[in-house]
């Protein structure tokens, strides 16, 4: 398994982040391409749940993810990728997505993933598939924080 990690800190609450970030459901209110989130189940699959999100994105595709764990007293959730454009069906997928108080007015949201790749991809190839992936977080939680000064 292949593991990438992204921070970013923000000038907002804990409890704010959490609110917009902790809902299974509200994906698409702040990352960009996300056009739609519909939730079927619920519960984390830890607690006895099911639930799992389908997320459309603009291109139409389909990404269906399905919610492991949740925390809400520290602000985490993992979820796994269960289908996605691109991927196979024996691609492993689990992101982890945590908000972490610094102190009253700022918290550190940290975003990592770990997931599987073929078999006989170059040390090059799999270097790029991280930075892109890296990239794609990093524009996510910048978007984020321009969602939450709207607010």
């Amino acid at each position: 398994m292949e593991h990438i990690e992204t921070r970013k800190t923000f000038s907002h609450s804990a409890d704010k982040v959490w609110q917009l970030t902790g809902d299974f459901g509200a994906l698409h209110q702040w990352v960009p391409g996300a056009s739609q989130c519909v939730v079927s189940g619920e519960g984390a699959k830890d607690q006895g749940g099911n639930a799992e999100r389908k997320v459309t994105l603009m291109d139409g595709s389909v990404t269906r993810e399905s919610l492991e764990t949740l925390n809400n007293t520290e602000r985490h959730y993992r979820y796994a990728i269960l289908e996605a454009k691109g991927f196979s069906k024996d691609t492993q997928f689990f992101g982890d997505f945590q908000v972490q108080p610094i102190n009253d007015n700022q918290c550190e949201v940290i975003w990592q993933a770990s997931f599987s790749v073929p078999e006989g991809l170059t040390e090059e190839k799999v270097s790029g598939m991280k930075q892109r992936l890296q990239q794609m977080y990093g524009f996510f939680l910048q978007n984020l924080e321009t969602v939450l000064a709207d607010q």
